[in-house]
């Protein structure tokens, strides 16, 4: 791998849920144990965590040189969690959202940093029954990544479009691609990162957020790009977690080509697209709304354009560092799939009632299934 390509990293929310119903069940804990007594948890390239709630569980890679070690290691935990969950009367699925009623009991995760945010947010934290997909950049520089953070918002929209998982929630169509975004909004410290001077106005930021107590420490913000403060990267949080291997290996792609193009953009002295945070805003939620079934808003321009057409515009902007990186076909196969076929909302409408909603997910979540596998399986159930 080119030295100069930078290196990765995915984290992934998957749902458990009841192989007979699709519901969600709280069974993190138990999946986790089998885990561990069968050694597969120190095995995998993952890490597996704990999330929210118990009806959730999440994986985040080790760092990943290359797409072909990110579908490896995806396809690899996928299929390790996936029998680990079927060995404890439940299914790994992959979607934003789970179509079904929400449970009745709660499913909070007994971690003090999980009690302290619901005894805080109460009933936004306790329905946060949603699934993200997270892409981490190397970037050993801050004020580099403060400044390709400031580039990068103008594509966050078409991010959300082309990730857009989520239609459904508490037993109904929400009308959007994403819903997901929707509840996610309510928290205080998500949505689109503010545009910053420099690294010591962003700090300024975060010590005004700090001393307000809007946030414990710097951990607590979730922007949809931020700069973590354990790991030496740029993160990207706005995704709807994606139902199958590839459309997560092509998205890694393209946030990397993305934050490739900024980093030449500045080493070019190229002035930033100013973004105003109204547009920004309004751009973001027409995204989850329609996905790519309506025209898009590109915010660089304030047009309203259709999907096809901003796709094209980015990928022209992008052309250089995908090219770059020798691993293009992934993120161009992934691209032209939504805009042939739709997002994973698109499938997720296309599947009838709500429990083949969650089976056709459930099918479509397990790696070593080909296209062709996954439609003969979404036969009659």
């Amino acid at each position: 791998m080119n030295q100069s390509i930078p290196t990765v990293g995915v984290e992934e929310e998957y749902q458990l849920v009841d192989p007979m119903t699709g519901e969600l069940l709280p069974n993190c804990k138990d999946v986790m144990k089998t885990l561990r007594r069968s050694g597969d948890n120190d095995a995998l390239d993952s890490d597996i965590q704990h999330e929210l709630h118990l009806n959730q569980i999440e994986m985040a890679s080790d760092v990943c040189n290359s797409l072909a070690e990110v579908r490896e290691t995806l396809s690899a935990t996928r299929s390790r969690l996936i029998e680990a969950a079927k060995a404890n009367d439940c299914e790994l699925a992959s979607a934003g959202t789970n179509p079904l009623p929400l449970p009745n009991d709660s499913t909070m995760t007994p971690k003090d940093r999980y009690q302290s945010m619901t005894d805080r947010y109460q009933h936004i934290a306790r329905e946060l029954y949603i699934f993200g997909c997270h892409v981490h950049v190397a970037m050993e520089d801050r004020e580099l990544g403060l400044q390709v953070m400031n580039r990068c918002r103008r594509w966050l929209p078409l991010l959300q479009a082309i990730t857009a998982n989520s239609p459904y929630w508490d037993g109904a169509d929400t009308g959007y691609a994403s819903f997901r975004r929707e509840l996610w909004a309510q928290w205080p410290m998500a949505g689109p990162p503010p545009h910053f001077e420099s690294l010591k106005d962003y700090e300024s930021c975060v010590d005004e957020l700090t001393n307000a107590g809007a946030i414990k420490d710097e951990s607590f913000i979730y922007w949809d790009i931020r700069l973590p403060t354990k790991v030496p990267t740029i993160e990207f949080r706005g995704a709807d977690v994606m139902t199958r291997v590839d459309e997560t290996v092509g998205y890694v792609g393209l946030v990397r080509a993305m934050v490739m193009t900024a980093v030449k953009e500045i080493q070019r002295d190229q002035p930033p697209t100013i973004v105003r945070p109204s547009v920004l805003s309004y751009s973001l939620w027409h995204s989850a709304r329609f996905g790519v079934t309506d025209q898009l808003i590109d915010v660089a321009t304030c047009e309203r354009v259709a999907a096809s057409e901003w796709v094209s515009r980015v990928m022209d902007e992008l052309d250089e560092s995908l090219h770059e990186t020798g691993e293009r076909q992934p993120v161009d196969s992934f691209v032209q799939s939504v805009l042939d076929d739709g997002t994973g909302a698109d499938r997720q409408r296309k599947a009838g009632d709500l429990a083949d909603v969650v089976k056709i997910v459930v099918d479509e979540t397990c790696p070593n299934q080909s296209v062709a596998e996954l439609a003969n399986s979404f036969g009659p159930r």
